[in-house]
């Protein structure tokens, strides 16, 4: 299904549920690079007075019945990090319930990215270059090490008092 046949059934979609605020395409097939084994890529946003799991996962069983494909992968704007909301934002809007809502949204959106970058761009080159994993890596290890020797212990005791 192309875009064009896309965006009146996720319209259709978001009218049917007052709590469904904007929906984005995004990823490949928004951004005209879809291949053979491409799905859909779509940003949700809810009211969060309506957002539960059970009115998730009904939401994304309905895109997936809309849509006639098990491939759609749905990511819920409520609580996605901000480098995620800000690529979904970039997609391609299918529907949205109001324009205010939708532009408090990508400003708030764009607001929380741009005062996240800095902190992005220096973890980025930390991992780029190599920084001090390896000692993080063995402080893990030891850690676990200890959590590992002490529940041994725990288990070797209680086993004694029944045994």
């Amino acid at each position: 299904m192309n875009v064009q046949d896309l965006q009146p059934r996720v319209q259709e979609f978001g009218a049917a549920d007052a709590a469904v605020l904007l929906v984005y395409l995004f990823g490949s097939l928004a951004s005209g690079r879809a291949g053979p084994g491409s799905d859909y890529d779509l940003g949700v946003l809810l009211d969060r007075r309506e957002d539960s799991p059970a009115r998730r996962a009904r939401l994304t069983h309905e895109l997936v019945v809309i849509l006639g494909t098990s491939a759609v992968d749905v990511v819920f704007l409520n609580q996605a990090p901000p480098e995620l909301a800000f690529a979904v934002i970039q997609g391609q809007l299918l529907y949205e319930r109001d324009l205010a809502t939708r532009v408090e949204y990508e400003a708030y959106v764009m607001g929380r990215y741009y005062d996240y970058l800095p902190y992005l761009r220096a973890q980025r080159q930390e991992i780029l270059q190599g920084g001090d994993h390896g000692a993080r890596v063995q402080r893990y290890r030891e850690a676990l090490g200890r959590t590992e020797r002490t529940l041994g212990q725990i288990r070797a005791a209680q086993e004694q008092k029944q045994g």
